[in-house]
């Protein structure tokens, strides 16, 4: 086994270690079924390669058995821990969607602290649909979990389960996102500090029409990125321009034609700044079908820096975000929570950094400074 760091271990290697934990922490019990192939490549994002690498090693190590066509079976059996009065040792951890390596890694942060205090986590994702996350809320009391870290569908909506849960002080944490009007506690990203190093950073390669492009549905975390898009136009007495602050369907599927129509318009902007990297995978695709090249005619941002965004034909410029380090952080909160060593509401943001790649057109221009917010990384 590697001696590196969780964080810097390949994915593969966190996956098995993941899976492998979950087995011998008993969330699934000798001859239980784990995750279909399909299940676990949405989940980890992955490939099914390496979903049956994984498992093949999890068998060789006599943790699991696998039937052609009938599934993946548990084969160790398990001890339960002793309940010490504080639920089930049980977190649930409630996601709106698993479509790429963030939820995951958030997921793997979590895991490692959980499992340093004797517990596990209850994953489920509820397909982004405000009713499903109600329904999970509830499962996940009837079932006594000891805390919840929910990653929320969006930030306008709350349910009467969830108002409860606030209201009883129950050890409850959003992760990415807050409820506007729900106080609980919170871990997220400096989202502002980010979206203002993404558009100081294409000012500097001396672009001025610059369209910032995001979901439609409500969530503090685009909404943050907006607000550093603009403070940097401002501070560069760049006027604001609502005809380049662009949205469009982002799930489950982003809308590409309404993309293309924007993209396609007379006075095309000469950069974009992508709320996440799924936006911005999805303008390379439209870039490609418009004959537009990237960078020359179109340079480009994300935000999140996504396992596939230094993989892609264009490598990606992108701010990333400690992922990791937002399960880490989550986890020590609700812990603080179910110990009642914290009767304070907190509020975690963990800084950004810009990773610098070919997507933004950095090696044809000779104007880059160094930032001010965050940390910029130039690579290749």
């Amino acid at each position: 086994m590697s001696n590196k760091p969780m964080n810097e271990q390949p994915l593969y290697q966190r996956i098995h270690t993941h899976l492998k934990q979950r087995i011998e922490d008993g969330e699934w019990a000798h001859g239980a079924v784990l995750p279909s192939e399909f299940e676990l490549c949405e989940l980890y994002h992955i490939s099914r390669g390496t979903v049956r690498q994984v498992l093949a090693r999890l068998e060789e190590e006599k943790l699991v058995r696998r039937e052609r066509g009938r599934g993946t079976f548990v084969t160790r059996p398990t001890t339960q821990k002793p309940a010490n009065g504080m639920g089930n040792h049980s977190i649930a951890f409630i996601v709106p969607y698993v479509r790429d390596s963030f939820v995951s890694t958030i997921l793997l942060g979590l895991e490692s602290i959980a499992r340093a205090n004797g517990y596990v986590v209850v994953f489920s994702h509820v397909e982004n649909d405000l009713e499903k996350q109600e329904l999970a809320l509830r499962q996940a009391i009837q079932q006594e979990i000891s805390g919840i870290i929910l990653y929320p569908v969006n930030s306008k909506d709350t349910t009467p389960t969830l108002l409860d849960l606030a209201q009883k002080d129950f050890p409850l944490l959003l992760v990415d996102r807050y409820i506007r009007g729900l106080y609980t506690d919170f871990v997220a990203s400096d989202n502002f500090g980010g979206g203002l190093l993404a558009t100081r950073h294409l000012l500097r390669l001396g672009h001025r029409r610059i369209a910032f492009l995001s979901w439609k549905e409500p969530a503090t975390s685009k909404e943050h990125r907006k607000v550093g898009y603009r403070q940097a136009l401002i501070e560069a007495g760049i006027p604001l321009n609502p005809d380049l602050e662009w949205e469009v369907i982002g799930y489950p599927d982003i809308d590409q034609g309404a993309l293309a129509e924007q993209m396609a318009q007379p006075e095309r902007p000469t950069a974009i700044f992508a709320a996440n990297d799924q936006l911005a995978i999805a303008v390379q695709r439209v870039a490609r079908t418009l004959k537009l090249n990237i960078p020359q005619d179109l340079a480009l941002v994300g935000f999140d820096n996504l396992e596939i965004s230094a993989q892609l034909d264009i490598p990606l410029t992108t701010v990333a975000q400690a992922a990791f380090d937002l399960g880490k952080v989550a986890g020590k909160l609700v812990m603080q929570k179910i110990g009642r060593t914290s009767i304070h509401l907190q509020q975690s943001i963990l800084p950004t950094q810009l990773i610098v790649r070919s997507s933004c057109g950095y090696h044809q221009a000779s104007n880059l400074e160094g930032g001010h917010i965050g940390q910029i990384l130039k690579i290749g």
